[in-house]
């Protein structure tokens, strides 16, 4: 399907913008920040990512990840998922086909977002790993 007509069907006025937002963000195998877009989009200004962005959660065709890193990031994959986010590089990924467990919700509760990251290290930073620590760490260096 067209990109155009994709956002149109979401309800998404597909401005030329938006559909280079949307075609960069279906290349990310992995939750990306407002930064990697800047990276590969320099030509559109922080503001109007964001806005952009924001307009496709709020019309569910991307979600929003708290890893922990202190970043907003987005998700291309709009079922309950499971996250890995490494602690080292800051990399999230997205494990979409573990979904989310169910919990337990009080009576009364109205859940309005549910996030399931797994925090650790990826397989490309163990390697560079001694001790436990980053080999770049201060107390691997000898003064």
């Amino acid at each position: 399907m067209d990109i155009s007509d994709f956002l149109a069907e979401h309800g998404v006025r597909p401005t030329a913008v938006r559909i280079l937002v949307w075609r960069t963000v279906l290349a990310f195998d992995y939750a990306f920040a407002i930064s990697d877009l800047e990276g590969i989009l320099p030509t559109v200004d922080r503001s109007t990512l964001f806005r952009t962005l924001s307009l496709m959660v709020e019309k569910d065709l991307l979600h929003m990840v708290d890893d922990g890193s202190g970043q907003q990031k987005y998700c291309l994959h709009r079922h309950r998922h499971v996250h890995l986010s490494c602690s080292i590089c800051g990399k999230t990924v997205c494990l979409k086909d573990v979904e989310i467990p169910d919990v337990a919700i009080p009576e009364g509760f109205e859940v309005h977002h549910v996030s399931y990251v797994i925090q650790g290290v990826c397989p490309h930073c163990a390697h560079k790993l001694v001790d436990g620590h980053p080999a770049e760490c201060c107390c691997h260096n000898s003064h």
